[in-house]
């Protein structure tokens, strides 16, 4: 099993190994890391015949190119598909991405707050630079001006962290589970009064869309897309972002269910990880922490990344691959099902360099963004791996979702 654990960037194999231990008394199953390796190495070499990467022992760089330049074709295709023009080097038929991704995803209704109860919130607490820039005198002319949609979509970009957190932890913790209610989720295109302030939000966060998971509201700013790979990233994370509001949404409704309903839901909004690293265990239990953000984004030797851990949004991120791959079936010159079952695959090149390459198609198409500056990502592909462990043990299908979604405030699964 050694190289699961390069893979996820261990030290050595001890965590696994006693982890194998555990998890293979309690599954009753054998031998389920040498066959997850056994299977990331046939799809290392599956995918390396398919790009046309002979070499017995291929540089990491050919490796990295080959994928690179795969998805640089597929994006071209796409670029036509959502009706980008010919000619053009730029993309701005955002109502068709849009209209495309939600047939892909079919998103059902949500469990989300009131529009109402959030007018109320922000009446009574105006976001200060949304008046200044539009010169409204309070929160009740700022609401007879503009659409209470395009005003929770901006506080995402035009308002500072700390009256946002200011505001709304406050204001969040009173409400109660008769301040949600049942509706469509909504995927909206800003109006160009937006634009100016938009675009230094999008070229820190680098893609031009987000998300209110508590209002099940998807907003793009309407900001034309250039680069190689923004075009695939900003409709691959909209796939991604209408799973995940309806993930949440159910979420919302189990916590109404028990007690402390404002203090779970500000805890999910905030994206808390509630587990720390070691969990307690016993001789015959395992604990699998549960970690609700992508933490090598903030400190890639965070801790928590190299004990047994689950990670929701790599369920997010293979929700969106999947109906990617149904993309194929409408038009053939895309090859996005090629990526199926590559999320959590990876390789190591170069021989004694050792370098380490992400086979998942978010790595690469972020990797492909940031080619200019050879940047490679990894995160992803290794919180999938971890999740295709436990997947390996416990079975996969909707089992290991409904698992993370009783146990998510408790920070960890414990099994048996």
């Amino acid at each position: 099993m050694n190289k699961l654990y390069q893979l996820l960037r261990m030290p050595d194999d001890s965590v696994l190994s006693e982890l194998d231990k555990k998890m293979s008394v309690i599954s009753g199953k054998k031998g389920v890391l040498k066959k997850i390796e056994e299977e990331n190495d046939w799809h290392v070499q599956k995918t390396l015949r398919r790009f046309g990467v002979k070499d017995n022992n291929p540089q990491s760089r050919d490796v990295y190119e080959a994928l690179l330049s795969h998805l640089k074709k597929t994006e071209e295709q796409l670029f036509l598909f959502l009706g980008g023009g010919g000619d053009e080097e730029q993309f701005t038929n955002f109502p068709e991405l849009l209209k495309r991704g939600w047939e892909l995803m079919s998103p059902g209704k949500v469990w989300v707050l009131k529009k109402d109860k959030f007018r109320e919130i922000l009446t009574q607490n105006p976001p200060p630079n949304i008046l200044k820039k539009f010169g409204y005198k309070d929160g009740e002319e700022l609401f007879q001006k503009e659409s209470l949609e395009e005003i929770a979509s901006s506080l995402r970009f035009m308002e500072e962290k700390e009256w946002m957190h200011q505001t709304f932890d406050r204001a969040y913790l009173a409400l109660t589970p008769e301040d949600f209610e049942e509706r469509e989720v909504e995927a909206i295109l800003l109006s160009g009064k937006w634009l100016e302030a938009g675009r230094e939000f999008v070229k820190k966060k680098r893609h031009n869309l987000s998300h209110l998971k508590e209002l099940g509201l998807i907003f793009i700013i309407p900001i034309e897309i250039r680069e190689p790979g923004e075009l695939l990233r900003v409709f691959a994370l909209y796939l991604h972002y209408l799973y995940e509001v309806q993930f949440y949404s159910d979420l919302f409704k189990n916590i109404a269910k028990g007690k402390d309903f404002s203090k779970g839901l500000t805890s999910l909004l905030r994206g808390d990880i509630l587990g720390e690293a070691p969990l307690p265990e016993d001789k015959n239990s395992v604990n699998w922490l549960i970690v609700q953000r992508y933490l090598a984004k903030e400190d890639e030797w965070e801790k928590r990344l190299f004990v047994p851990h689950i990670n929701p949004e790599a369920v997010h991120w293979a929700k969106a691959e999947e109906a990617l791959a149904k993309l194929d079936k409408q038009d053939l010159s895309l090859t996005f099902r090629f990526w199926l079952d590559l999320d959590w695959v990876g390789g190591h090149f170069d021989g004694r360099k050792n370098e380490l390459i992400s086979f998942d198609l978010i790595d690469t198409v972020m990797s492909l963004v940031d080619e200019k500056g050879m940047v490679k990502y990894l995160y992803h592909q290794q919180e999938a791996l971890w999740n295709r462990i436990f997947e390996g043990y416990m079975g996969d299908g909707d089992k290991l979702e409904n698992l993370i979604k009783e146990n998510l405030l408790r920070g960890y699964i414990s099994l048996p």
